[in-house]
């Protein structure tokens, strides 16, 4: 194993289209996705009760990704990057895959990664709809956002857990807005020409309509897990109409859309390729301490 070009999410940045599209037309050049998720590796590396120690992360990466004759792996997993939402942190479980890396690269394996972000409003409202489904969840988006939305809730607090390791920083938006920029540097990660402009240009949006928004926090309520799951799966299924759900008011989608540009903008303009420095727009300032404001005036 001489280098490995890893996407590892987030979640909800179009991961799913560009996945399909990648191992579909291309199995020959990409691990087993399965196997991987079963893997000793996988299984060390999501238990939070235990810190692994580097090594051992290193040994069962290298074991559950290995074919023979194969110097350059290219995978693509966002269950690497962990859980979004922990204990108030975002995304903590980044600083284990830094770990993994620098293992990796001090055993004179080269690591590039990928990792695709959103603007944090369309992110946590797709997340939320995303969660509507567990049980747990808070049933509005004001009770939810609440929760979630902490000062580590920023795109910037991932890029510091990464720091010197080397990092491709990609917005979600380009792939409908610049389809060909976006591919062109997908292809570049990845050292190959694999996709086309076309290859993503027909996703599926996971909006729901209001039938939706009505149904999912009912069936997420059955206790029969058996029951809730195929149910909730043929729900969803149905009530998916190819629109953006509404589950912001404009007044307070308006807040949101202000104090999360601030910093997306700024995270943009350091991290994102040319192209895309100037993909997101800012209006007017907001005050940092946004979420307090909004926690007690909005709630």
């Amino acid at each position: 194993m001489k280098k490995v070009l890893i996407h590892i999410g987030a979640h909800k940045t179009g991961t799913t289209a560009l996945q399909k599209q990648l191992y579909s037309k291309h199995p020959d050049l990409f691990d087993d996705r399965t196997s991987f998720k079963a893997s000793s590796f996988m299984r060390l590396y999501e238990n939070r009760m235990i810190k692994p120690k580097a090594e051992e992360l290193a040994d069962l990466f290298q074991e559950a990704i290995t074919k023979p004759e194969t110097d350059t792996y290219r995978i693509s997993h966002e269950r690497l990057m962990g859980k979004a939402f922990v204990h108030k942190q975002f995304y903590p479980n980044v600083k284990r895959y830094s770990q993994l890396v620098k293992e990796l690269q001090r055993r004179g394996v080269q690591v590039k990664t990928l990792v695709t972000v959103r603007n944090r409003t369309d992110f946590l409202v797709s997340f939320f709809l995303h969660c509507l489904s567990w049980q747990g969840t808070p049933k509005t988006f004001h009770e939810f956002a609440n929760k979630a939305v902490t000062p580590s809730f920023a795109w910037q607090s991932v890029a510091q857990q990464l720091e010197r390791i080397s990092v491709t920083y990609l917005p979600q938006e380009a792939m409908e807005k610049h389809p060909a920029e976006y591919v062109d540097l997908i292809n570049k990660f990845y050292e190959k020409k694999l996709l086309e402009p076309d290859d993503l240009s027909h996703r599926a949006n996971s909006g729901l309509n209001e039938l939706g928004l009505s149904i999912i926090p009912q069936l997420s309520t059955i206790e029969d897990a058996g029951l809730r799951g195929v149910l909730l799966k043929s729900a969803l299924d149905y009530c998916k109409q190819g629109k953006r759900a509404a589950v912001l008011s404009k007044d307070v989608e308006g807040i949101y859309r202000k104090h999360f540009l601030e910093g997306d903008i700024a995270f943009a303009k350091a991290n994102f390729p040319a192209p895309f420095r100037k993909i997101y727009s800012q209006t007017k300032p907001v005050a940092e301490q946004f979420w307090f404001a909004f926690a007690k005036a909005d709630a």
